[in-house]
């Protein structure tokens, strides 16, 4: 009870734990409170002094689960996103041409449909008969491929050829049969969507004092279910490892103090999280609609109870007492824990290789060790003082709940705003790999020292990606590459020769740089032999290509357009692939598209021409070719082969030190000479 002393002297000198650093204390049980806490367990009646009452209600609860409305000009109709074939004069004439429904609109009485054709053109019909629609807007009926109608007083007549599924957004089929198959055959490439209407898209609704806000409304899942996301640059996050721990920890104790609140909300299907990043920190919330932005305020109110505080050196009042060193605990202790797989490993340091203004959880380890209260306070009111903030409002909301999230976030700014200037926020540059016969070679141990498996990652730099038209060629004959080499590369060195029980190759597009890697993950061979086996495969293989005949090239590249024109599965995963357009600052949120229109273009010799300079390790007269290429050994210490080459560490703690070292090294070497900032542009490509 209340009368009681504490169970722990807090004033003793506590002991502490030797791998972690936690902080603990010792104190002998008195009998006396053996007993009662004995007398405690045993069943009873509670004391008639005990207040008992019902839990106060929880203001998360979602009560309303109606779709919002769409607009008037662009509003829903059971033909929308359907594709057809229209009948249309063409001279004496008629003829079939496919076309898809992307638009929906009443004007003076008539009820009005747009069409967009394959050549990219878009016109305006009058649909007639539309009450014969109207069964077809509820659950009584379902529009069916077959459906057969007109527009234009009788003048085109239409029959549908595909419906969309849920979370489909607009579908275009030619409406053959024949070429349908052809299409699941590989031998014909498929149909692709029109453009989406910009009211399809995500829209910019607040612009202005460094706050961007953009905002689409959900046709396609129809779920009363939202997704706000925001990212907050802060000034100076490139500056010191200081700066970025400090953010980390800022991240652990608002996560913390929001815990009683996030649990009241994820019991009504209501998720947030707050995260740092590389230049700042970001902030999602994530379920119904209704309550979202109540919740999405609470989160605000105390993110920003830490700004505005100049001159102060103790928490604010949201961070309840004794939290600081808990959570600065768990941070340590998770940073401790990171990196321990080789495989993860080998891409977080080929990362912290190329992006120099990322700091490595070492020397976050180091920048927090010995923190006060007071330096953590002075360094989070410097990162916070101007911020440059941009949101993505998604899902089952309207312009004006997108108006409400806009006024809720500046509200939440405007007292201690201070907008970040362009040429402040922090930097993203990728330095380059040099482009040269000998390659770099980053050779660490592994962090855990009991890890028996080496990883081996080798990457080749190619070059920016500013999304103009070259650029896209470029990213979809890197896809293209990954879709031919991955399963040949894994066949061979995985199931074949054993080489190592993980084997891939991928893509890499690293803040605007184009690549790719190749991994092999191995507790039987060296370092040395793994990456050796990889450019034997690249010289080996370029054969393949020659024998490839177009059959096979044109299954290849049907194969990787149809997975790049997949639909979302989720409201999710849509927002997810939208924001990283935002954070990314590309804005094209139809780059997919664009990328297989693209692909209608591409050659095999293209392909061959792009291998053989950037991936084949010899030029044609068969001398060594020049490459922008990293390898990266990370060593583990089991029996045989695989331990060969792992740098001698006399104490585990100095692992960090010799990996920061590493970095030092490769950053030197290259004179941290990077590709720039890179511009993009909105991916023309026809």
């Amino acid at each position: 009870n209340g009368e009681d002393p504490p169970l722990f002297d807090r004033e003793k000198a506590p002991l502490i734990e030797p791998r972690f650093g936690t902080k603990f204390w010792v104190e002998d049980l008195s009998k006396d409170l053996i007993q009662r806490w004995i007398d405690a367990a045993k069943p009873q009646l509670p004391s008639s002094e005990l207040a008992l009452d019902l839990p106060p209600k929880n203001p998360y609860i979602p009560l309303k689960f109606d779709l919002k409305p769409l607009p008037a000009d662009d509003s829903e109709h059971p033909l929308l996103n359907c594709s057809v074939k229209v009948c249309i004069s063409v001279g004496r004439k008629k003829s079939w041409f496919p076309a898809a429904i992307t638009k929906y609109k009443t004007e003076k009485k008539s009820h009005r449909l747009s069409l967009s054709y394959e050549d990219e053109g878009e016109k305006w019909h009058v649909l007639d008969a539309p009450e014969t629609y109207d069964k077809f807007a509820g659950e009584r009926e379902t529009l069916e491929v077959g459906h057969e109608g007109s527009f234009d007083g009788g003048k085109i007549k239409f029959r549908v050829t595909a419906v969309p599924r849920e979370g489909e957004g607009i579908v275009f089929n030619y409406g053959d049969s024949g070429h349908d198959d052809d299409v699941e055959d590989g031998a014909a490439f498929p149909p692709i969507p029109p453009a989406a209407p910009a009211s399809r898209l995500p829209l910019l609704v607040h612009d202005e004092k460094s706050f961007k806000l953009w905002h689409l409304q959900d046709r396609k899942f129809k779920r009363p279910l939202a997704d706000l996301r925001i990212r907050f640059l802060c000034e100076g996050m490139n500056d010191s490892a200081l700066n970025q721990a400090c953010m980390a920890l800022f991240c652990k104790l608002c996560n913390d103090a929001l815990a009683e609140t996030c649990y009241l909300a994820s019991v009504c299907e209501l998720g947030s999280s707050l995260y740092p990043t590389d230049s700042g920190f970001s902030m999602r919330v994530h379920g119904f609609d209704h309550n979202l932005l109540d919740l999405a305020r609470e989160v605000l109110r105390v993110v920003m109870g830490f700004r505005g505080r100049e001159g102060e050196c103790d928490l604010p009042k949201t961070i309840k007492d004794g939290r600081f060193d808990a959570c600065l605990e768990v941070q340590l202790r998770q940073w401790s824990n990171a990196g321990m797989d080789a495989s993860a490993f080998s891409a977080t340091l080929r990362l912290l290789c190329i992006r120099p203004s990322v700091m490595s959880k070492f020397a976050k380890l180091k920048a927090l060790e010995g923190i006060t209260v007071s330096k953590f306070v002075q360094v989070m009111n410097k990162l916070l003082k101007r911020l440059s903030v941009e949101a993505f409002y998604h899902g089952n909301v309207n312009r004006k709940d997108a108006d409400e999230a806009a006024n809720i976030i500046t509200e939440a700014l405007t007292r201690h705003h201070v907008g970040l200037p362009k040429k402040k926020l922090p930097t993203k540059l990728v330095l380059k790999a040099k482009h040269a016969i000998d390659h770099h070679l980053i050779v660490a141990p592994t962090i855990d020292p009991k890890d028996p498996n080496t990883a081996v990652e080798v990457y080749f730099q190619f070059g920016k990606d500013d999304n103009s038209s070259d650029a896209i060629r470029q990213r979809v004959l890197i896809d293209l590459l990954e879709q031919i080499l991955h399963e040949p590369l894994y066949n061979q060195i995985r199931t074949k020769e054993t080489f190592g029980y993980e084997v891939s190759c991928g893509a890499r597009w690293t803040y605007g740089v184009s690549g790719m890697s190749f991994r092999v993950v191995t507790a039987c061979k060296s370092a040395e032999e793994a990456s050796t086996r990889i450019d034997d495969f690249l010289k080996s293989f370029r054969s393949e290509f020659d024998s490839m005949d177009d059959e096979t090239f044109m299954e290849h590249l049907v194969g990787l357009a149809k997975n790049k024109l997949e639909n979302f599965d989720s409201l999710e995963e849509e927002t997810g692939s939208h924001w990283s357009e935002i954070t990314e600052g590309r804005y094209d949120f139809e780059a997919y598209r664009k990328e297989v229109l693209m692909m209608r273009t591409v050659s095999k010799k293209q392909l061959i021409d792009v291998y053989d300079e950037w991936l084949h390790p010899f030029c044609e007269n068969g001398k060594p070719k020049k490459r922008r290429k990293m390898v990266l050994h990370i060593i583990g210490s089991g029996d045989g082969p695989a331990s060969l080459g792992r740098p001698a560490i006399e104490d585990e703690k100095a692992v960090g030190d010799q990996i920061d070292h590493l970095l030092h090294q490769f950053h030197a070497s290259v004179k941290k000479e990077s590709w720039g900032r890179i511009a993009f542009g909105r991916g023309n490509a026809v």
